[in-house]
This record gives structure tokens, sequence and C-alpha cells, in this order.
């Protein structure tokens, strides 16, 4: 059976924390408003209780679907969830579980099915195991999306970027963008204003893939996530990363086969 051409991208971080569900829940608020049928997913979620899917757990998935009034089943957005705040393959053994690939594959399909554009939050970065023999970087090929990276505007950027950058491309991974988040304070002094700039500088040097940001930060996040939300997806950073998604396409190749296994 062939799969149903989606239009999104796959958000990567070049570590955990750097936005990555800040710059989904964005996205999705803002091609919603522009009139775009929009589905999330965060397919693999560690440091949450396995039934919870309440914002006040502080679960990502949940995260998304609140900040863009989604209700699709907790179970397809989510389908591993994990009590343990360590990568996927250590909180699945220390749960008793195994990760198996094609249950995320099929809730992708499901989800694709509902919604005309879909958003794929991963978890850490694309070199994560996910379970033996596989990582968040073989789940991007398998479900055959291009790739948003997220990453520090702030010192250390450049390499983490770089080598998520060449990790995508030993694959053969379309990568869409890479869009630099700005933390709280970051550029409260010189040092900080420097190294984001030139952390902005380097990477344009090395590269012709789209370059965004730095997204400015939000305080009021930190009090309604929700009002925040909205704040964000009104930026300019947001704007034009819109139009990079919307401009790539749907991808006629979808999610690979399921029979497909791991390297």
């Amino acid at each position: 059976m062939s799969a149903k051409a989606i239009q999104g991208c796959f958000v990567t971080g070049t570590d955990t924390g750097v936005g990555k569900t800040l710059v989904i829940a964005a996205l999705a608020h803002y091609l919603r408003q522009q009139g775009l049928d929009v589905g999330v997913m965060k397919p693999i979620e560690t440091g949450c209780e396995p039934g919870g899917s309440a914002l006040s757990d502080g679960a990502d998935g949940a995260r998304l679907q609140v900040g863009i009034g989604n209700h699709d089943p907790s179970h397809l957005v989510t389908p591993y969830r994990f009590p343990d705040p360590l990568a996927p393959l250590a909180a699945a053994e220390r749960a008793g579980m195994t990760i198996q690939p094609d249950r995320i594959v099929t809730a992708f399909k499901e989800l694709a099915a509902r919604h005309r554009c879909l958003l794929v939050e991963g978890v850490g970065g694309v070199m994560v195991p996910i379970a033996e023999g596989f990582d968040v970087r073989d789940l991007i090929a398998r479900l055959g999306l291009p790739v948003l990276i997220v990453g520090r505007a702030a010192l250390g950027g450049v390499n983490h970027a770089l080598l998520t950058v060449e990790a995508l491309q030993q694959r053969g991974i379309p990568v869409l963008a890479i869009l630099l988040n700005r933390p709280a304070g970051a550029r409260a002094s010189t040092h900080g204003r420097l190294q984001e700039e030139s952390t902005a500088a380097l990477l344009r040097k090395r590269h012709d893939i789209p370059l965004l940001g730095p997204l400015r930060h939000e305080p009021l996040l930190e009090q309604d996530w929700t009002q925040g939300v909205t704040r964000i997806a009104a930026d300019p950073v947001i704007r034009e990363l819109a139009g990079l998604v919307t401009a790539a396409g749907r991808y006629s190749s979808g999610p690979r086969s399921l029979r497909q296994g791991p390297r």
C-alpha cells in the first residue's frame, strides 16, 4: 500500500533542552493561523508518567497539543512515555520495555491521514539510541521528513550544529534549516552578544543551509505557556520558518515500509 504524501518536518535538537517543543508549538500555531491543518507528534518522551497527558506534568507532547488546541489521541501523539529522565533506550530498559519503531511509524501514518501537515519532535539529538541498533537518525529516515535543526545561539552552538548536519548528511537526509534559539538572558552581556553573532557567522560560512534566528526568549512562557507560544508565533523567525516548510511541498516518499528493520 502506498504511503500518503505528507507535508511537514522533523524537528531535532543539537542537544536536549534547546527549545524544540517551543519551536514546534509556535510554528504549528502560526501555520494554523494561515489556515493549514497541522498535527503534532512527540514519538518518545522520557521523564514523564506513562499514563499522564496533562500539561501540569510538564510533558512536551501535552504542551504541543495545548499550544495549538490539538485533540488527537495521546497514544498517537506520544506512543512511548517513560518515567525516568534518561535516553530512550535506557529509559525503556528500566521500564522493562522495548521501543518498536513500527509502532511509531504506524502512529505517524494515522496522524498523517488526519492532517495536511505534521510536525514531529525528536528526543535529544540525532544519534541518541532508541532501540538496539536504531537511533533517532534511523527514525527520521523511516518517516521520510526533512529536518529542522534547533540549536543554541550561545557558546558551543557551532560544534553541535555542525556535528548534527554531518550526521544527517551521511544518511542523505535533507536539512530544511538550522534555527538558533536564544535562552533567557543570553544577550544580557557584551560577551553573550558576540557569542551569538559569531555562532551565526561561522555556521553561514560552513554551510548554505538556511540559518534562522536567533529566536528571542519570551518570559511569559514561564507563567502562561499558551499565551507565550502565541507571542513567539508572531516572531519573524517563525514566519520565515513557516515559509520554508510550506515551500518544501509534500514529500511523496512518505514514511518507509513498516517491514524495514533497523540497520
